[in-house]
């Protein structure tokens, strides 16, 4: 693993499965493409921190009939300077990008899932506790949603699932910090 310190800029793209976000990492010994989990619950922005990158890797993909290679870094852990982007992203958004939850299903990948994925409805607003949470969240996570605790997600989870919690999360009045990638009931 390797420790640098940089800016991450992350933007959101609107695709077939809805909004994702993405980040661009700058640092001192060059760009990186990320398409991390965790980033789903960043607004878009520039971030400054320390990030600890555990595999720099090529990725390319087939788009629209145009092939893109990327180099792609898997962060490990962020440690952010500030709870909010220090200012807007400075990239116009990607017209056309593949979701990477796309990606997560496609043959011969890998992707971890829980055996009791499930969605869970819900209106803004509703009481945590009139639903079934361990459907989503597992029953830890749960438990601490009804007691309106801290709550940190899991980034092994399926990225739809993911998508899910923090969409769930908001609803419930949660604020997420980007500091320490935790939710607080606001």
């Amino acid at each position: 693993m390797i420790s640098l310190s940089g800016t991450l800029d992350v933007r959101t793209i609107k695709g077939s499965n809805g909004p994702f976000q993405v980040g661009e990492l700058t640092t001192s010994v060059g760009e990186f493409k990320v398409k991390d989990k965790v980033l789903e619950q960043f607004e878009p922005g520039a971030y400054t921190g320390t990030f600890l990158i555990d595999k720099i890797y090529p990725h390319s993909y087939m788009w629209y009939g145009k092939v893109t290679v990327e180099i792609r870094a898997r962060l490990a852990d962020v440690q952010l300077d500030n709870d909010e982007p220090f200012s807007e992203t400075g990239q116009a958004p990607a017209s056309t990008e593949p979701d990477p939850a796309d990606e997560e299903r496609a043959p011969g990948t890998a992707a971890t899932t829980r055996a009791d994925d499930a969605p869970v409805s819900a209106q803004a607003g509703s009481d945590p506790g009139e639903l079934y949470l361990p459907d989503l969240f597992g029953t830890e996570l749960s438990d601490a949603i009804v007691a309106s605790e801290p709550v940190k997600l899991d980034p092994t989870v399926e990225r739809g699932v993911f998508r899910q919690q923090r969409d769930q999360l908001r609803a419930f009045g949660y604020a997420f910090q980007a500091s320490t990638q935790t939710w607080l009931k606001a």
